[in-house]
């Protein structure tokens, strides 16, 4: 059925408008880009006019851009000025901020109504749609819309079918169902074909409403002559199948007199007319059998309830999953634990019974109230990219729209597109991943830099690796000094890669060395991560010689307050004991007896037991 599950009616007919929507998507998206954009794309919109009542609200907004309530307070003073351009420059970043909210789209178009015309009306619903295409709200008025612009029948019909190939199946469709259906009933454009087709077509979609639209089909069809409500290629297969090929244009009126007729064609000569006559007679002993209601009609009713019963099978398994969707709209609020759990269970499920549309859309509904829940994004990326997905170009478009949009501040999100991007095989993406991160989203964040050495040493360009760790370490050393926690992590995880990756092992005693330095000897991070280097290459020499050297080693320093030279230690007594009880215990590991002796000899020259309160 066209929600995806297995059954006799899998197949569904609003796929086949998938043209039909892209050609309307494509045209959208070209002739209106602002949608979707964030304002410094689109030059910077707040008012330059002193005074205005926007512009302190315009400060908040920029200066937190995930604050809400100061959004919509800015909506409302830009709607109080009256004035549509300032009104247009409040929407158009407030909806590059928060696509999913329907009742802000409708709200711009009725202040383009207002204030500009019909046209803005339009070009607003054209905009929401392309930015929010599984909105069954916004196909809804969009639609509706055109329909009171009298626009051409087959522009509404484009739009409703391009709504249904997005949002057609969802739970809570039937609005846009509703007033498709009404605009081909009572239009005066559509036909009881027309009619018939679309309640073929939504009785096998295991929406909420289902069982309305079988009451509806009945009493539509009810008292209509077949050839009013069947389709012409159906209506044949249904006559051959009743006992006749009548003409297109038979009623059960017709049948009436073909009990009479058949004497009078038969002394006639008989002929094809004795034929036409035999049959319209079978018909109508059919007819009186089933109580004066044609057979075909019956027949055709009867198809479309075996659709509606399988249908509304499907619907009875997902229906406990919807009853647990408390909140099907975006908010941003957070979801309870109920909910969340209730979308991983359903999407489960789905995975396991859908096909690949089912489950596409099933994804793009979850993702309305969960928009802002990086998992699901990640989830929905991973299942496009497996073997039952779309593949690596929806995979794609899900983490990019989850990092441009939905969850922009979110860095798992961004380095999870970098990975894909490294995992297909383009490494040009994945670094301006990575460089949107340093740039953009999270300035000085340690992992961008840890994450983007990695990458260009996994791409073979060592130097390129290199070269982003020196260039993180310049600048944390001019920002913050070479004895801060963030230098010492980035000293040791740049020589960790050089000795554990490239098996480099002078290159990464060589950052050990400088970084020390640099640090005037006062960066513990960085002594403890060249002690366990050098442990871990296996020299008992060079561990003691690291130890002497941040222990006994003194730099010159001009004693507090006085013109006489004194000596300063490179560390804090407790980071210099703790190096020195190490030495003495990686002696006992590894030392010999000399060696051990040695250890604890200068351990007690350093810290005689006086100073240590008999600890050792």
């Amino acid at each position: 059925v066209a929600g995806g599950r297995r059954g006799p009616n899998r197949a569904v007919d609003i796929d086949r408008h998938r043209g039909v929507r892209k050609r309307i998507m494509t045209e959208d998206s070209g002739a209106h880009p602002g949608v979707g954009t964030p304002p410094s794309a689109n030059g910077d919109a707040r008012p330059k006019t002193r005074g205005c009542p926007t512009v302190p609200l315009w400060d908040k907004v920029r200066a937190d851009p995930a604050d809400f309530n100061c959004w919509t307070a800015l909506i409302g003073a830009a709607e109080r000025t009256e004035d549509v351009l300032k009104i247009r420059a409040v929407y158009d970043a407030f909806l590059a901020e928060f696509p999913l909210c329907y009742g802000y789209w409708k709200k711009y178009a009725d202040a383009e109504a207002r204030l500009a015309g019909i046209d803005g009306v339009e070009h607003v619903y054209e905009r929401a749609t392309h930015a929010f295409p599984y909105s069954i709200d916004l196909w809804t008025q969009r639609a509706s819309h055109a329909i009171a612009m009298r626009r051409d029948a087959e522009k509404v019909r484009e739009l409703f079918e391009s709504g249904l190939a997005y949002a057609g199946t969802d739970w809570l469709a039937h609005p846009l169902w509703d007033t498709y259906i009404h605009f081909e009933q009572h239009s005066g454009c559509g036909s009881p074909v027309h009619v018939s087709r679309l309640y073929g077509r939504v009785l096998r979609v295991p929406l909420k409403e289902l069982d309305k639209y079988w009451a509806g089909f009945d009493a539509f069809v009810t008292n209509r002559s077949p050839s009013a409500v069947i389709p012409p290629e159906e209506l044949r297969a249904i006559d051959a199948a009743v006992g006749g090929t009548a003409h297109p244009g038979a009623t059960a009126t017709d049948t009436r007199g073909a009990s009479a007729a058949a004497p009078r064609a038969a002394s006639n000569g008989g002929g094809d007319g004795a034929e036409e006559a035999a049959e319209a007679a079978a018909r109508a002993a059919a007819t009186e059998a089933a109580g004066g209601e044609d057979p075909r009609l019956l027949r055709f009713r009867d198809v479309r309830f075996e659709a509606h019963r399988a249908t509304a099978a499907v619907r009875a398994t997902r229906e406990p999953f919807e009853r647990g969707i408390k909140r099907p709209y975006f908010h941003v609020k957070p979801l309870d634990d109920a909910q969340l759990s209730n979308w991983d269970t359903y999407l489960d499920d789905e995975e396991r019974v859908g096909d690949v549309s089912s489950v596409t859309r099933l994804y793009e509904r979850c993702l309305v109230p969960c928009a802002r829940y990086p998992r699901f994004w990640l989830r929905y990326a991973r299942w496009q990219a497996s073997d039952a997905g779309q593949g690596v170009a929806a995979a794609r478009a899900a983490l990019q729209r989850a990092a441009n949009v939905f969850c922009k501040r979110d860095v798992e999100v961004h380095f999870a597109l970098a990975r894909f991007e490294e995992a297909v095989g383009d490494v040009d993406a994945a670094r301006a991943a990575y460089a949107h991160v340093a740039d953009d989203v999270a300035p000085g964040l340690l992992r961008c830099v840890v994450e983007r050495a990695n990458l260009e040493r996994r791409a073979g360009d060592v130097d390129a690796a290199k070269d982003t760790y020196e260039r993180a370490m310049q600048v944390e050393k001019s920002r913050e000094g070479a004895g801060s926690k963030a230098y010492g992590v980035l000293a040791c995880k740049y020589a960790a890669m050089l000795h554990e990756a490239c098996g480099d092992v002078e290159g990464a005693r060589a950052v050990y060395e400088r970084a020390a330095d640099a640090g005037e000897g006062a960066n513990a991070l960085v002594w403890d991560g060249w002690l366990n280097f050098e442990r871990s290459a296996g020299s008992f020499a060079n561990v003691r010689a690291v130890v002497e050297r941040c222990c006994d080693v003194f730099d010159e320093r001009r004693a507090s307050g006085g013109s006489q030279p004194g000596l300063r230690p490179r560390l804090p007594e407790r980071d210099r004991r703790r190096l020195s009880s190490a030495l003495v215990e990686y002696a006992d590991l590894v030392g010999t007896a000399d060696e051990l002796a040695d250890a604890e000899r200068a351990h007690e020259r350093r810290f005689p037991a006086r100073h240590r309160g008999g600890d050792g």
